[in-house]
């Protein structure tokens, strides 16, 4: 039996449309923070076919649609023939975070499935050693944002793959806001391709270089109010390119906008606060210093008083 495990991770810089002619190439840069307390759990085993089973362990979700299994399973076929895999096998996985309502489940999925197949490979197939950069690239055909997964703290994608990349705070308080963990009705492959009908599409790729020219520089200079500026106006354009496309479609929930706006009267009150961003669902994100611990703490308990059915989780907290 082969094992291995990936984390996830927020994009702060959001990777959102494809160049057409390529698989999972994006149209501008993405910066993310590695969120490592949010991992999955890969196991390959021999069998006599291909399939995929549930990975039963105490505190993890084993949730997979449909669409998720074949989606795994064409990957695991492909990851095969790259590296020369002979033979059938039974992949099992997990997570430790709920998976398919946007809290990226399919970035730690499928960099763990390529870390594991990699592992099969150098026992059962034919391949050169490869660094994390090499399989970087190659994860980033199954699932785009998994590129982003193979570094830590912070992960920089501008081509074929990532690559990490030194920036202060590396070591931060992360929470989500967990407003609804069904399965999302548009799933973030989709995403993809519908935000091109949006007229806001046209300039979403310069308005990305630029802004992510400017939170390098305020992280750089540790600008935290500037970082969190930039990363919000960033996550609106990405939601608001879901909103103007054709067919429209949305995340946002009123529990989505509750917490949001309850951040952004934090730091009108307190001239500080989270760095706050989404991705494609309806749960909110919040990365905190180190040093605002008691802040951190302060606000989920405002947002779980405020609204008994939103839960948060993160590495501030043992709740995981």
């Amino acid at each position: 039996m082969w094992k291995s495990h990936a984390p996830s991770n927020i994009a702060l810089i959001k990777y959102m449309g494809k160049i057409k002619t390529a698989g999972n190439r994006p149209t501008n840069p993405s910066l993310s923070y590695t969120l490592s307390h949010f991992i999955t759990e890969v196991q390959i085993e021999k069998a006599s076919k291909d399939s995929w089973e549930p990975l039963e362990k105490k505190g993890f979700y084993v949730r997979l649609s449909e669409h998720g299994r074949e989606r795994f399973l064409q990957f695991f076929s492909d990851l095969k023939k790259q590296f020369k895999i002979k033979g059938n096998y039974v992949i099992r996985s997990a997570n430790n975070f709920p998976s398919d309502c946007g809290l990226a489940s399919s970035a730690s999925s499928f960099a763990a499935l390529t870390k594991a197949a990699y592992a099969v490979a150098q026992d059962e197939g034919d391949v050169k050693k490869m660094a994390a950069k090499d399989l970087s690239k190659i994860a980033r055909t199954g699932s785009g944002s998994s590129c982003r997964s193979f570094f830590v703290p912070w992960a920089l994608w501008q081509d074929e793959g990532a690559e990490p990349t030194e920036l202060p705070f590396g070591d931060m308080l992360h929470q989500v806001a967990v407003i609804e963990e069904s399965e999302k009705l548009v799933s973030s492959s989709e995403a993809h391709k519908r935000v091109n009908s949006s007229l806001q599409f046209e300039g979403r790729p310069a308005r990305a270089e630029v802004r992510l020219k400017e939170l390098m520089q305020a992280l750089q200079k540790e600008d935290w109010k500037a970082a969190f500026e930039i990363t919000w106006a960033e996550f609106w354009d990405m939601h608001a390119l879901f909103e103007s496309s054709q067919p429209s479609f949305g995340y946002m929930a009123a529990g989505s906008m509750e917490v949001l706006n309850m951040a952004r009267k934090m730091w009108m009150a307190e001239g500080d606060g989270p760095l706050v961003t989404m991705d494609a669902g309806p749960n909110v994100h919040l990365l905190y210093r180190k040093d605002q611990k008691d802040l951190a703490n302060k606000f989920r308990e405002q947002i779980e008083e405020t609204d008994s059915s939103t839960r948060v989780i993160g590495n501030d907290t043992e709740n995981l």
